[in-house]
C-alpha cells in the first residue's frame, strides 16, 4: 500500500534505503537551498527540476583502516566501489519512488567523468556535501567535507530528488568540526589556507593538479584530509592504536599502482 502522509512515507523511505544497504538516511525540502544559500541558484535542485520538492540523502561509511592507506589502490578501489554502490542504491530508490506514483530523479555520485575537466569548471553539477548539510546528516568542516557524528568525513553520499511529501529532518545546530587544523597541515598539495568564518580557503587548482598526478600513478583520489580528521565515532575502536602501519601504507601504495 502506498504511503500518503509525510511521516509514513519517511518511514517507508528509510526502511527501503536500509534494505538497500544505507547506513544513514536523511531528507529535507529543497527550499533549504534558497533559505540558506551557499551556491549560485543555478545549482539549486529546483532550478533544474522545478517539481523536486524534497531531497533524500543516503550515506554509506568508508572503513577507517582502508582510508588510512591513502593514496593507494586499496583506497582507490574503496572509493570506486562506494560510488558504484551509491549509484545503484539511488537508481533503485528512484525506481521505487516512481513505482509509488511519485516523480523522482537522482544525481550520480560524481558529476564528472575525468577529474581533469574540473580545471576548467571546478564546481560539480551538484553538491552532495551541501545536500547532506541541508538534510541534517552533518555539518561542513573547515576542510569543506561533510562531517557526521558517526563517521566523521568518512562517509559517501548520493541524493535523490522527488515530489513525494516526505517528513523532513532538522538541520544540525552544533558545529561538528573541532578546528584542529590537521587537514590544513597534512594536505600534500597545500591547498588550504586560513581565513575567517571557521572555513579554510581552498585552492581548487592545487587540489585538482595533485589528483591528476595521483591518477597517473593509479592510486587516486587523495583523501588525506578525510583520513586525518579526528571526528567520528567510527574511530573509537582505533583510538590509542595505529589504523595501519607506515610499512603497510607504503605496501598498499606500491602494489597495484
Amino acid at each position: 500500500m502506498t504511503e500518503t502522509d509525510p511521516a509514513g512515507l519517511k518511514r517507508a523511505v528509510v526502511e527501503k534505503a536500509m534494505e538497500l544497504g544505507a547506513a544513514v538516511v536523511k531528507s529535507c525540502p529543497t527550499d533549504r537551498w534558497s533559505e540558506h544559500p551557499i551556491q549560485d541558484s543555478a545549482y539549486w535542485p529546483r532550478s533544474i527540476w522545478p517539481w523536486a520538492e524534497n531531497a533524500i540523502v543516503i550515506g554509506i561509511p568508508l572503513p577507517p583502516a582502508m582510508v588510512s592507506t591513502t593514496p593507494s589502490m586499496v583506497y582507490q578501489e574503496l572509493y570506486r566501489t562506494s560510488n558504484r554502490i551509491l549509484d545503484d542504491m539511488a537508481y533503485r530508490m528512484t525506481s521505487w519512488l516512481i513505482s509509488q506514483g511519485h516523480r523522482a530523479v537522482f544525481f550520480p555520485r560524481d558529476g564528472y567523468f575525468n577529474i581533469g575537466v574540473l580545471l576548467d569548471e571546478p564546481t560539480a553539477a551538484f553538491s552532495h556535501v551541501l545536500a547532506g548539510y541541508y538534510s541534517g546528516m552533518g555539518t561542513i568542516g573547515a576542510s569543506h567535507n561533510l562531517l557526521t557524528e558517526e563517521f566523521g568525513p568518512r562517509v559517501r553520499m548520493v541524493t535523490i530528488l522527488t515530489d513525494a511529501d516526505i517528513e523532513a529532518d532538522p538541520m544540525l545546530d552544533a558545529d561538528l568540526c573541532i578546528h584542529c587544523g590537521k587537514c590544513m597541515r597534512r594536505c600534500p598539495s597545500k591547498a588550504f589556507s586560513e581565513e575567517g568564518g571557521g572555513f579554510y580557503s581552498m585552492d581548487m587548482e592545487r587540489c585538482i593538479r595533485h589528483h591528476l598526478v595521483l591518477k597517473d600513478e593509479h592510486h587516486w583520489p587523495c583523501g588525506i584530509c578525510i583520513d586525518v580528521c579526528p571526528v567520528g565515532r567510527d574511530l573509537d575502536p582505533y583510538r590509542g592504536s595505529e589504523r595501519v602501519t607506515a610499512e603497510g601504507r607504503e605496501h598498499c601504495s606500491r602494489h597495484g599502482s
